[in-house]
């Protein structure tokens, strides 16, 4: 093998007797040039070791290979554990396929730093971290025609929108989970969650309510208290239900679980002796509570590395699945009896 260093599109053109359009082409294997041609310039870079650094690559292929990761600027101020594997594992995937990525935050002003990314072409393609019922940034990118992949499922009138929705079997697996827990014991089990907005709650309540539905168990011994957002919230709900004799309690989430654990604990109540509690997601917060606390378990690296990966094959015209649909693990520990 010759190696010639520094060798530049120029300098195959002009080895070969050929234009730089038609060694770009050759290279990224798009537009129109004979077969004979494409295989000319192929020889001749395989031949000489070349490698097309980044800029000269991605100008002959009208591509960045960079991805914007979508991240809500509230998202900054708490810590989600979900968010941080998430984006861990995006990182990686797309470092091994050849992408770069850059994270914008998301909000409501003028100076959007998403919207100024795609007004300057700087990505592909945009992954957003959380599907919600009215988003504004969906709609911007259908309008605009940049292609996106979404963590979780989109709503029914955005469906078909994306490239690719990539989500956990929220339904099945709540619907299973909950079976678990409610046929644990015939006493009142309460489902605690917040915001409706979130089409992930949408489903984990779909899977509660499908597994009552199957159990044959009456309403009243399913209370439902949504829209609960803070501990003080949490305190009211919790409380209201104790003093109707709940004492197992169904969270949608790891936050609001680990409130109703410190509203429990408020009012003198052991776990599980006096209270059960159990968790539609899992931490390692939950993981290592005392007692540890049961809990719905779905891998969100695994959710980041196919939303990313499936997305770039998508960009690159590759086969791919648009809708990745992932499993999950039922984690039964101490705090349910």
């Amino acid at each position: 093998m010759t190696i010639k260093p520094n060798l530049t599109i120029d300098d195959i053109a002009r080895e070969l007797g050929v234009s730089k359009t038609t060694v770009s082409r050759a290279i990224s294997g798009k537009g129109r040039i004979s077969a004979a041609t494409r295989e000319r310039v192929q020889a001749y870079i395989e031949k000489h070791n070349y490698k097309p650094n980044a800029s000269a690559k991605s100008l002959a292929e009208s591509k960045t290979y960079n991805l914007a990761l979508a991240l809500p600027r509230d998202f900054i101020k708490l810590d989600i554990p979900f968010i941080r594997q998430t984006m861990s594992a995006i990182v990686d995937e797309a470092y091994t396929l050849g992408y770069n990525v850059m994270v914008c935050l998301d909000d409501d002003t003028d100076s959007n730093p998403l919207i100024r990314t795609l007004d300057y072409r700087k990505v592909d393609g945009v992954i957003l971290t959380r599907t919600i019922e009215d988003d504004h940034i969906v709609e911007m990118l259908i309008r605009r025609g940049i292609p996106f992949a979404t963590l979780g499922s989109l709503p029914l009138k955005y469906s078909g929108t994306a490239a690719v929705e990539a989500d956990h079997d929220q339904l099945g697996g709540c619907q299973a989970f909950a079976k678990a827990v409610l046929s644990g014991s015939p006493a009142p089990t309460a489902l605690l969650g917040n915001d409706l907005n979130y089409i992930v709650n949408q489903s984990r309540l779909s899977g509660f309510r499908k597994a009552c539905q199957e159990l044959v168990i009456p309403l009243a011994q399913t209370p439902i208290r949504m829209g609960i957002n803070d501990l003080e919230g949490c305190r009211e709900a919790v409380e209201e239900l104790l003093a109707k004799g709940v004492r197992r309690f169904l969270c949608m989430d790891e936050d609001v679980c680990t409130r109703t654990i410190a509203v429990l604990r408020e009012n003198g109540l052991t776990i599980p002796g006096d209270a059960q509690v159990a968790s539609f997601s899992d931490t390692e917060v939950l993981k290592n509570a005392q007692p540890p606390v049961s809990a719905l378990h779905f891998d969100s690296e695994e959710l980041g590395r196919a939303a990313c990966r499936e997305l770039i094959h998508a960009l690159n015209d590759d086969d791919y699945d648009p809708k990745p649909l992932l499993g999950y693990k039922i984690r039964l520990r101490q705090s349910m009896l």
